[in-house]
């Protein structure tokens, strides 16, 4: 096959030469020839290029060089030249090959542009493999015998595949005759044998051989009678019921396949119920012929199944495919087994019983016998259809909670289908009181399984134990939230749970021992299977902001977006122109306080929630701190007030500074400026007074003077002394008088002058009344007696100049003594001309008196 290609080759290489090379004769002027056109994958292939150069017809003479081009890459080779025949010969040696098909070329290279000459392909590959598992199948209906077999690896070269098969005796010895050969179609590992070509109930020898340029290969042989290879088509279904009523017995029915009704078969048979994987195998070892039929028992009541059939002929043949999947219910009858329980009780009021979650596991399916209606909880094992006062529960859950009347200590439970109850399983309320377990832990063990081990308890020994687990949110959970297991091995100190566990959730696992009297108390851990960061950060609150501190407070993360133990808080805090700083705080740990800040600084502050598998930042939250805290802007308030109220003083001050100064100033008149001093003489002979004597009284500045009417106007024995003639006389020292006693006298009173200097005294004015009737001369010293007011005004000291003596009569007084043995008459004082000339005096007279007998108080 390959000389024709290469004929071919040369040819088409020549037509090119021809045209590509001018004066090239159209015959072929070169030839390539190579030690093998296909060599193993890997190898090395040696070429030979030769060239006529007489035949080529080149033009021109002279050197001529001979290149290789393998592919894309141009190599050289070892050149000869034969003398003058022309004759120019180039080897060469290629590999590794490792590409299935390359290409070789020859070239000239002429006045430096190459000139191909020649090429050639070159194959790399594998020879042939073995063909493996041989299987031929004659069709029952047909009577075509179909091969099959296994090809092997690919030997990457062009391949010849043919089925063989030849007729022997028996032992597969003696090949008596060839059946003409099968090719199969390029590509596919099966190939027929029409009926007609072989003969039935004669042994048929069959094999299979593949061939290529590297070598020729063959399958072993199949030697066998093809009514022993034949192939029935799957059977068909046609009934399936259980027979008799009130068993476990199924009686199945099928029709064979077309063709096979006479035949000596065995079946199989496989079922299995609803969602389960593996399938139950019945075999049917012998099937008499149109006895398509069997019976088998053990299945269980009520379930629903599915049932498949294969058959195959006797004593030698191929299984048929299973036939279609045909659906059946067994049928039922009441419950059998019993139900496996446990509860939680939660106290109410005491007129309201207790609250009990009673739950449990469902019944395996063998003792189910049908489908499960319902659970029901009475008070009485018998139960009375018709009566419900007894019921305290009826549903299709396997849960319920319920109130429990006061002192009941027991229930009973049992479950129901179509054909009946289950016998009543009895629960024994009483109360966890019993000891615990010492320590209990849990570890992750996969993605959804749980490790949970404790320590084990010596007395008293358990019965078994109960695990409880369900998952932690952030709030309750609903009742069918909780699993549970029961352990009856009471020397078991670990268990693995697996039901409805997923990853970065956490679960809440209490383990309770069981004992004869009830169970133990129960002991608890929290574990995670796998832990991540937390999806969720808590939200960061500001409280209470000062210059230099603020409060933070957050809420705790849900638990169902924590991913894990939370181990720490981390708060970073910054401001402009700092450092980031932070502060680690304990997970248990709702607030926090910064503390060292800035007066009247912006600073950005966000929170970092992390776990042992990873952490998570939350959003930044802005605050400002105040440039002054409470107390220092109430101190602030408290200095404006204060100076604004001075202030204020001070404006009302200088506003009305009259006015306070006559407050606290007060303005007395002064009697030097007053007019009663223009009534004085022009001229006064000042006198010196002399001072007085020791039994006179002290001066007296008298205001108001009160002159009170006697029933008896009494004259006084008294002489007129000296100062009384001087007034007469127009003595300025007659308008101020005292009283001295006579101290050999004493019933005397003698009408002294006294001195009336002028004088601002501080000290508050006296006012008093004179009293005219004690003007007698008593034995005591005393000689007046004065009423005073209680008046304080102080007169100016030393604000005004005191008035000359002579300028005011009134207050000069004359130094005259009183004589013995005289008498004072109250109208001979006032009768002076010196004191009737004073306009105040005169205002005071009474009823037009010029006498001044009777004088009222001013």
């Amino acid at each position: 096959m390959a000389a024709p290609q290469e004929a071919w080759r040369r040819l088409l290489a020549c037509a090119i030469f021809s045209l590509l090379l001018p004066g090239a004769s159209s015959s072929s002027c070169s030839n390539i020839a190579v030690d093998a056109p296909a060599v193993l994958w890997g190898g090395n292939v040696s070429a030979s290029c030769t060239i006529w150069r007489h035949h080529c017809r080149f033009q021109e003479d002279g050197e001529t060089q001979v290149m290789w081009k393998w592919d894309k890459d141009f190599l050289n080779g070892t050149q000869h030249s034969f003398g003058d025949s022309g004759v120019e010969v180039s080897n060469i040696t290629i590999g590794p090959l490792n590409r299935t098909l390359t290409t070789l070329s020859c070239w000239v290279q002429k006045k430096g542009t190459p000139q191909i000459m020649n090429l050639t392909h070159i194959h790399a590959g594998y020879p042939p493999s073995e063909p493996q598992n041989l299987t031929c199948v004659m069709n029952v209906t047909t009577k075509d015998l179909t091969c099959h077999w296994d090809p092997g690896q690919d030997g990457l070269l062009p391949a010849s595949v043919t089925l063989h098969s030849v007729q022997t005796d028996k032992d597969c010895q003696v090949q008596r005759a060839a059946i003409p050969p099968c090719v199969p179609p390029a590509g596919q590992s099966s190939c027929t044998i029409p009926r007609q070509d072989f003969q039935l109930y004669q042994y048929v020898m069959l094999w299979v051989s593949v061939e290529n340029v590297l070598g020729t290969v063959q399958s072993r042989p199949l030697c066998a009678d093809p009514t022993d290879l034949v192939k029935l088509d799957p059977p068909t279904l046609r009934a399936v019921q259980s027979f008799p009523e009130e068993t476990d017995c199924v009686m199945v029915a099928w029709d064979g396949a077309e063709g096979s009704r006479y035949m000596q078969q065995a079946c199989e048979l496989r079922y299995r119920t609803d969602g389960d994987q593996e399938w139950m195998l019945v075999e049917m070892p012998n099937i008499a012929p149109s006895t398509w039929q069997t019976q088998h028992c053990g299945l269980r009541f009520g379930t629903f199944y599915g049932i498949q059939m294969r058959c195959k002929r006797l004593p030698l043949s191929y299984w048929s495919d299973w036939s279609p999947l045909k659906n059946f219910t067994t049928h039922e009858k009441a419950p059998s087994g019993k139900l496996v329980t446990w509860w939680n009780a939660k106290p109410q009021k005491p007129s309201k019983g207790t609250e009990v979650q009673l739950m449990w596991k469902p019944m395996r399916p063998e003792e189910t016998n049908g489908k499960i209606l319902g659970y029901w909880a009475t008070l009485s094992p018998r139960l009375t259809p018709g009566k419900s006062s007894s019921t305290l529960c009826n549903t299709t859950e396997l849960q319920c909670t319920f109130s429990l009347p006061s002192g009941t200590q027991r229930v009973f439970l049992v479950a129901y289908n179509s054909k009946g109850v289950s016998p009543p399983t009895e629960v024994v309320l009483v109360d966890k009181r019993d000891q615990p377990i010492p320590k209990i832990r849990a570890s992750p063990l996969g993605e959804k399984t749980i490790r949970v081990f404790w320590d084990a308890l010596r007395t008293p020994a358990p019965l078994g134990y109960i695990l409880e687990w369900r998952r932690v949110a952030s709030e309750d959970l609903a009742e069918d939230g909780v699993r549970w297991m029961k352990l009856g091995n009471g020397s078991a100190m670990e268990a693995l749970i697996q039901e409805d566990i997923q990853p970065f959730q956490r679960y809440n696992i209490s383990v309770s021992p069981l004992y004869k009297d009830g169970p133990g108390m129960p002991q608890y851990v929290e574990a995670y299977t796998l832990q991540k960061a937390p999806s969720q950060v808590p939200k960061l609150h500001a409280g209470n902001i000062s210059k230099s501190t603020a409060d933070l407070s957050w809420e705790p993360i849900p638990v169902e977006k924590r991913n894990g133990f939370i181990t720490n808080y981390t708060i970073f805090w910054s401001s402009t122109n700092e450092d980031m700083r932070s502060a680690i705080v304990n997970s248990s740990v709702g607030s926090f306080i910064l503390r060292g800040l800035w007066p009247s600084r912006m600073y950005q502050v966000h929170i970092m929630a992390s776990t042992v598998g990873g952490s998570t930042n939350g959003t930044t939250l802005t605050l400002y701190t105040k440039a002054m805290d409470d107390m220092d802007i109430s101190f602030v308030y408290l200095l404006v007030g204060l100076l604004l109220l001075m202030i204020i003083v001070l404006v009302i001050c200088f506003h009305k500074s009259k006015r306070m100064k006559t407050q606290f100033w007060p303005n007395v008149p002064d009697p030097a400026n007053s007019s009663l001093g223009k009534w004085a003489p022009a001229v006064l002979q000042e006198e010196i007074p002399p001072a007085p004597k020791a039994c006179e009284l002290s001066p007296v500045i008298v205001s108001a003077i009160l002159v009170i009417d006697t029933e008896e106007k009494k004259c006084l024995s008294c002489g007129k002394s000296e100062p009384t003639k001087a007034l007469e006389e127009g003595s300025p020292t007659a308008s101020q008088r005292s009283y001295a006693c006579d101290p050999s006298n004493p019933t005397l009173v003698t009408s002294v002058a006294l001195p009336a200097s002028y004088v601002n005294s501080p000290e508050s004015v006296q006012y008093a009344k004179v009293v005219g009737d004690p003007y007698r001369c008593q034995e005591e010293a005393s000689p007046m007696f004065y009423v005073r007011s209680n008046s304080t005004q102080p007169l100016l000291g030393n604000l005004t100049p005191s008035p000359k003596p002579y300028e005011n009569l009134w207050f000069r007084g004359d130094r005259s003594s009183c004589e013995s043995n005289c008498q004072f008459q109250e109208e001979a004082f006032f009768l002076d001309r010196a004191l009737l000339d004073f306009p105040l005096l005169q205002g005071l007279r009474v009823d037009g008196e010029d006498d001044l007998g009777n004088f009222r108080r001013v």
